[in-house]
């Protein structure tokens, strides 16, 4: 007798075997059955009919139910869903849980119920709501359907205040009667229409721009690279129209009657990339991401599923969304930390862009002004093919080059020293804008006690506070904790208490002091709440002339501002020297992209750069020969010490409420792998168990063990192998455990 292997959303890495439903007919492989689990009822995913079972068949349960009659995914995609379970030592239930929006994930119907309308009988139409006086919300639903010109939909009823039970109460008295809206057909007895109609003949709603000669050479090779697989990095200047290059890829695509993925970093990107495509573009474009509501990503997901999006255009769970005609994957801003999955199923999207590019036969694009190490050693070494966009279109359109101001010594108001607040002032008297990027929100990191040297510390995190003065609180950013500001020092009662640095928000008071007459606009997360909040400052930055942008690396990613003249690092200093083995990759992006938004139109633009290390080497060597020449220093930094992209890691992180039981997990871990080791050597050395960076944070002790390999295959042979064995020790019970593969981050 046949039976399902169903993968479930548990954080055990196996998949689970049932009986097929009673009654009803074999389900096929991708669809959703809803089974028992303990006294709980789950919904997974069939990935498997199979004849027998490691358990035997009178011990197994029946599926309740089949919640979908087709597949919701090809066997080729849930391979791929399996590969990277199997890959990130992932559970295979919560990838593929992973993968489905969260309404399906909960049981409801691919396709939701259809609405029924309400119209009014002939009595209805003849009957007075005065008629119903004894009941008034029965008159004023009559009243209502009266006035209305068509039959409302049921959700338009109620969404005007009324309620079932009143229109069931008018159906009762058979003065409204429901119905659904039959399929449209051709005419009387003839078959009926598709539901959606035909897409217009010409792809574009828009003409495309003209391409430089470079953009033009790089445009030939991708739409070359059509129908095969081959990864492209294209490293393009910021400005360098990378995005139009896209498009005019994306309508060869669609001319081909395939479908474009395009993977961006932040949500706070979409509407104005979204807003662009649909301009372009005779087809539906879709929006993926987690500032949806879940009816809207489930409506977009379905759209794209059924091939009816044109284009997907998504953040990094968008990776997972299955495509029938997939013709292109693209990845933009490529180097993004954010395509890092950094909880629960740990993935990179950049990565699994390339690899489900590879399983499907497509190519893959993955741009950037300032590309990952991992990216551009592939690049340099052949495996991608790698473009070069070297200029902004436009005869006087030039990139600016960074100046490094010297602050050593000066005195600094809210983060600003007098020679910047002065270049400032002349861009604004211009009539131009400003950026200033700061990475720090709050008024200041440090609320501290001149007198006995007091700092203000959170109680759960070993990390001090943040002062905010709107609201006025001590607020840790890390666990969240907030707190009253004390009125005098706690430990020896001096008053005041002094800020130390800068934050957002003092920088925002130091230039509405010195410029009083010119708009400041914050964007931050503490300024920028709700789905509309960031779109809305950005509708104000486009009017703001002159004025003043401020905000954290939110700002810097991705956006067009043709009015900035002159964009502005307060301090460049935080990655130079820290011991973070990306630190410096990403201060140079981050460095990059700032400097991008300046200049970007007819405009001159100038990049000023704060820091108190003006001499150093490598930020010279930025500034004056570009990222690519520094990333070149930091491949050969990394091929030296063997260190990724040159070598392979997985880090283990754990955590609990109590430090002995962290230590004494780790401490086992780090014991049964070298046993292992020792019984069947491989080529993977240890690094710790040690505390983390931070080894108190929300209440819980951590702590972390790294693994290092040189090639990938003995790493996951060991990584297989030992987690065996952590999911039966008795000390993994106790703590909060995770396996991070390829990790972006080891703080």
């Amino acid at each position: 007798m046949p039976l399902l292997r169903v993968a479930l959303p548990t954080p055990l890495r196996r998949l689970f075997d049932y009986l097929p439903a009673k009654g009803q007919h074999l389900p096929q492989v991708g669809v959703r059955v809803q089974v028992p689990f303990g006294n709980r009822q789950l919904v997974g995913l069939v990935v498997e009919l199979v004849e027998e079972s490691s358990i035997p068949v009178s011990k197994l349960k029946a599926a309740r139910d089949y919640l979908d009659k087709d597949p919701l995914f090809t066997r080729e995609h849930l391979d791929f869903l399996l590969w990277v379970a199997g890959y990130y030592h992932q559970p295979a239930g919560e990838v593929i849980s992973t993968a489905l929006p969260a309404l399906l994930r909960q049981g409801q119907a691919l396709h939701p119920p259809q609405q029924p309308r309400w119209q009014l009988t002939d009595l209805g139409r003849e009957t007075s709501p005065a008629d119903l006086n004894r009941a008034p919300r029965q008159a004023a639903l009559l009243e209502f359907l009266q006035l209305r010109p068509s039959p409302p939909l049921q959700k338009e009823i109620l969404g005007a205040g009324f309620n079932l039970t009143q229109v069931r109460a008018l159906e009762e008295k058979e003065l409204v009667t429901s119905y659904l809206l039959p399929h449209k057909t051709q005419g009387v007895g003839l078959p009926a229409l598709p539901q959606e109609e035909a897409s217009p003949r010409e792809v574009l709603a828009e003409l495309p721009l003209q391409l430089t000669a470079e953009q033009e050479k790089v445009l030939t090779q991708l739409n070359d690279s059509l129908g095969h697989f081959q990864p492209h990095l294209l490293l393009g200047v910021t400005g360098s129209g990378k995005t139009e290059v896209y498009l005019q890829l994306i309508q060869k695509i669609l001319e081909r009657g395939e479908q474009a993925l395009v993977l961006i970093p932040e949500i706070g990107l979409t509407p104005q990339t979204l807003s662009r495509f649909q301009k372009r573009f005779n087809r539906r474009v879709v929006a993926l991401h987690s500032g949806m509501t879940d009816r809207e990503r489930l409506n977009a997901w379905r759209s794209a599923l059924e091939g009816k999006a044109g284009v997907v255009l998504g953040t990094r769970s968008a990776i997972f969304t299955p495509l029938p005609r997939l013709g292109a994957i693209l990845v933009d801003e490529e180097h993004d930390a954010s395509f890092k999955q950094q909880d629960k199923v740990r993935y990179q999207a950049r990565d699994l862009a390339v690899l489900r590019g590879k399983r499907e036969g497509v190519p893959v694009v993955l741009g950037s002004a300032t590309p990952s190490l991992e990216s551009l050693a592939h690049g340099l070494a052949g495996d991608y093919q790698l473009h070069h966009l070297t200029e902004r279109p436009g005869q006087d359109v030039e990139l600016p080059q960074p100046k490094l101001l010297d602050i050593r010594s000066r005195k600094l108001q809210g983060g600003f020293s007098e020679p910047l607040l002065k270049a400032m002032g002349q861009h604004l008297q211009a009539g131009n804008q400003v950026l200033v990027l700061l990475n720090r929100r709050g008024f200041a990191p440090v609320l501290f006690c001149s007198e006995c040297g007091w700092i203000a510390g959170c109680k759960h995190c070993d990390a001090r506070m943040t002062w905010h003065r709107e609201p006025p609180k001590l607020h840790c950013h890390h666990c969240d904790t907030q707190q009253p500001l004390p009125p005098a020092c706690p430990q020896c009662g001096h008053q005041p208490l002094q800020p130390l640095g800068s934050g957002t928000e003092r920088a925002e008071e130091t230039l509405q002091e010195r410029f009083p007459d010119i708009p400041v606009i914050r964007i931050d997360r503490d300024a920028v709440k709700g789905r509309t909040a960031l779109q809305e400052k950005l509708d104000q930055i486009f009017h703001a002339r002159p004025g003043i942008l401020l905000g954290t690396q939110m700002l810097a990613k991705g956006h067009h501002f043709p009015d900035v003249t002159l964009a502005t690092l307060l301090d460049a200093d935080h990655g130079l020297y820290s011991s973070d083995p990306r630190a410096m990759e990403r201060t140079a992006q981050l460095l990059v992209q700032v400097a991008g938004r300046a200049g970007r139109a007819e405009k001159k633009g100038e990049v000023i750069i704060q820091t108190h290390h003006s001499d150093d080497p490598r930020l010279e060597k930025l500034c004056v020969a570009g990222y690519e020449a520094l990333a070149r220093d930091l491949l050969d930094e990394r091929r030296q010490a063997h260190w990724p992209p040159f070598a392979y890691l997985a880090l283990w992180r754990a955590e609990a409420p109590q430090a002995a039981q962290v230590e004494a997990l780790m401490q086992a871990l780090a014991s049964q792998l070298r046993s292992l080791l020792a019984e069947q050597p491989e080529a993977v050395s240890l690094l710790g168990p040690v505390p983390a960076p931070m080894e108190r944070r929300q209440g819980r002790y951590h702590m972390q063990l790294v693994l290092h390999a040189e090639k990938r295959a003995p790493l996951h042979r060991l990584l297989a192998r030992v987690l065996l064995w952590m999911e039966a020790a008795p000390e993994a019970k106790k703590v909060r455990w995770s396996l991070d593969v390829d990790p972006d981050d080891l703080f």
